[in-house]
């Protein structure tokens, strides 16, 4: 991409096709717009051809293409044919050249072997040993015809048809078309600013959105946030509940176990009701037996005291008569074995009462050990149902209790996962955000590069055209020499001299622009591999943002299942507290039937009462009996009702419960609905986001080639220098060769 080395130009002058007529014939100037449209459209082309090396695979020590290899592009238009031909050197190896037709819109790459540049000393001696040997190829050339340039096979040999360009290895010519298709290149629309403002303005719209975009996520991330608190704050009023819930369920599991109580007393009664009904008959048996007995003791007392009586008498008349006959003695006698009789059988039925007396104790205390024994019996089978009713209950809520535990366990690792994906969310955007800083800082960089660059080019423009004006000037003034060289050599020597030494001031002038404009091209190729960068970290910004977006649909879908956790949960304590208002409605029913059934009970414990005052002695210890059982029944009668408040509170409490749950429940789901909303909206916004990114690719591709046609201009205004160079130097050395 530098300038022709020293040896290309004495080759070509070595050749003589132009400095055979350097003093008849000027050298040809670029005029109109045909040829610097065609001599432009070429330079932007092999100036485009250079940054990208990937078109065309290298092959060989030198990087150049393989000349085997032909590509014909496509053809939508007319345009200029392009011969790219290699040149064969002594001193290297010979090969056919290689043609390659392409048409107007499509840039060439093509790999060039670039030759060391030379030290500013080397060139400067350079440069005087090319003038040196200059005059004398001139001389030398004179009588030499010129030779025809080169063309491609297929193309008229028409003499300055096409435009050259020779390089030590390569040659390539250019043949434009017809006028009437030739449309020019460069307009002073193209070193306009606007599309870069345009192209900066689309930046900051770009920009704006990414942050709006990060916005967004940054407000789902606090909206996962606060569902994580009201999920919290969820569980923790559904373990309170649940604990409301236990309590309810210890308490009716009290009621339970009063009831069975109640039950049990309740048929204790109705037995010891039947069992003072068998008791009663059996003792009615006995009090018959008893009476009986009691009667045929007191038939014989009674006898005994007649025969006691009758023995006093006796005794009596006894005495008052103080004689006894026989009679008397044979009366006493048999009084006195009657009434020994009377006495023995009266001992009898004493003893037999006694016996019987006996035996009846012995009866009732064994009935009351055995009743002791029964009711003690039945109180430990109580005892042990109880217990197991106890055990399973412990057993179900120890399930229910790991249940528990698993789900915290579950819902904990699912909290932490969310935090670590909520982290690392915040650590990519922070990532992405410095990124986007720096590729900003980077663009507005490269911007104001670019813009200096473009004002460094007009100031060359300028520069160049008035050069090209001073050339101008000189050239009359060569045109005047001519005409008064037989008049005024001397002066004409003097102003030639003088002409020589501005243009050698001009010449070094002109290398000091081209190694500023050299720096100038190595520093756009760096900011080229800057902006090819600038490229891949955007296309790695893409794929994170990709990622990001993968990751959002995973929150998304661990959300939903979430909330379906959530739904079942609350399903399921759904269908408790149903079962629970089942079983409180049953025990309602229970106690009022048990209430229904007190009425009935209590006349039958009033009529049994009223029997078993009738009793004797065994009646009375009954009584107290009842009295404590009527002070059970009372107190149960005050639980029952306690127990009858407190399942009304309990139903008033779950229809509260039931209201708030399904309150909260369709908040949740109008919360849910709204963020699944919300979220639905992401891939279109990330999708106009991709499509604003190729736009803004596609601005800055322009923004190259602008670059790249910029570039071209400089060197096509670099190479017109060099040709208004050798036409002074040629002008001035004709002028020398004149006669005076």
């Amino acid at each position: 991409m530098g300038e022709l080395p020293t040896g290309c130009r004495k080759r070509r002058r070595k050749r003589g096709g132009v400095a055979a007529g350097a003093a008849l014939h000027p050298p040809r100037r670029l005029h109109g717009t045909a040829l610097a449209s065609d001599f432009n459209d070429f330079i932007r082309r092999r100036f485009w051809a250079q940054p990208c090396r990937s078109w065309f695979p290298s092959c060989g020590k030198n990087g150049v293409t393989s000349l085997t290899q032909k590509k014909v592009l496509r053809t939508p238009c007319v345009a200029p044919s392009v011969t790219v031909t290699k040149r064969t050197m002594k001193d290297r190896s010979s090969t056919p050249p290689l043609h390659v037709h392409v048409d107007e819109n499509t840039p060439v790459h093509v790999h060039i072997k670039k030759l060391p540049k030379p030290s500013a000393t080397s060139s400067q001696k350079s440069h005087k040993r090319g003038m040196k040997g200059d005059t004398v190829n001139v001389r030398r050339s004179v009588r030499v015809k010129t030779k025809v340039p080169w063309m491609p096979p297929g193309k008229s040999s028409a003499r300055h048809v096409g435009c050259k360009w020779e390089n030590p290895p390569h040659c390539l010519e250019i043949t434009p078309p017809s006028s009437e298709k030739l449309v020019s290149v460069m307009r002073l629309s193209d070193l306009s600013t606007e599309d870069d403002d345009s192209g900066h303005c689309k930046m900051n719209r770009y920009d704006k959105k990414i942050d709006s975009l990060m916005n967004a996520v940054g407000c789902l991330k606090s909206e996962v946030k606060m569902q994580k608190g009201e999920r919290q704050m969820a569980k923790r009023f559904l373990e309170e509940r649940k604990e409301e819930l236990e309590e309810v369920a210890h308490e009716l599991a009290e009621t339970e176990h009063e009831n069975t109580v109640l039950r049990h007393n309740i048929e204790r009664i109705k037995e010891e009701k039947d069992f003072t009904m068998l008791q009663k008959k059996h003792l009615q048996q006995e009090k018959e037996c008893l009476m009986s007995k009691l009667v045929e003791a007191e038939m014989d007392g009674a006898a005994a005291a007649k025969q006691v009586m009758a023995l006093k008498d006796t005794i009596g008349k006894l005495k008052t008569e103080k004689q006894m006959t026989c009679t008397d003695i044979n009366t006493l006698t048999r009084q006195k074995e009657l009434l020994l009789q009377k006495l023995s059988t009266f001992e009898e039925t004493n003893r037999t009462l006694r016996d019987l007396l006996r035996e009846q104790h012995c009866k009732e205390d064994s009935e009351r050990l055995m009743e002791q024994q029964g009711a003690l019996l039945k109180r430990l089978a109580e005892a042990d149902s109880e217990k197991a009713r106890l055990l399973l209950l412990l057993q179900d809520k120890d399930k229910e209790v790991e249940e528990l535990l698993q789900e915290i366990q579950c819902e904990k690792a699912q909290a932490k996962t969310a935090s670590e994906l909520s982290k690392s969310m915040e650590s990519m955007r922070g990532h992405l955000q410095a990124q986007l800083r720096c590729k900003e800082a980077e663009n507005s960089r490269l911007c104001m590069q670019i813009k200096n660059l473009e004002r460094s080019g007009n100031q060359h423009k300028a520069e160049v055209e008035a050069i090209m004006e001073q050339l101008k000037e000189l050239k009359q003034k060569g045109d005047r020499d001519k005409e008064t060289l037989k008049k005024a050599i001397r002066a004409q020597k003097e102003r030639a001299e003088k002409s020589e030494e501005y243009a050698e001031q001009l010449h070094v002038q002109l290398a000091d622009k081209d190694l500023y404009v050299a720096e100038a091209l190595s520093t756009l190729e760096s900011w080229r591999s800057r902006y090819n960068q600038v490229v891949k970290d955007k296309g790695d910004l893409e794929l994170e943002i990709i990622v990001l977006n993968d990751r959002v649909t995973d929150l998304v879908n661990q959300q939903q299942t979430l909330e379906e956790k959530m739904r079942e949960d609350r399903d399921s304590l759904v269908e408790r507290l149903h079962r629970q208002t089942a079983e409180y409605s049953a025990f309602k029913l229970e106690n009022e039937r048990l209430k229904a059934s007190f009425a009935p009970m209590e006349d039958k414990l009033n009529q049994a009462h009223v029997e078993v005052q009738q009793l004797k002695a065994s009646v009375k210890n009954y009584e107290g009996m009842i009295d404590n059982y009527k002070s059970q029944v009372m107190k149960t009668r005050l639980e029952a009702d306690e127990v009858a408040a407190q399942l009304e509170r309990c139903d008033k409490e779950n229809k509260i419960l039931k209201d708030e749950m399904n309150k909260e429940i369709e908040a949740a789901r109008r919360q849910f609905q709204s963020q699944l909303a919300d979220l639905q909206q992401l891939p279109d916004i990330l999708k106009i986001t991709e499509a604003k990114l190729a736009e803004c690719q596609d601005q800055l591709q322009g923004y190259e080639r602008k670059n790249i046609d910029l570039t071209a201009i400089i060197s096509d205004l670099r190479s017109r220098v060099r040709d208004w160079q050798k036409g002074s130097h040629e002008l001035a050395r004709a002028g020398a060769r004149l006669p005076r």
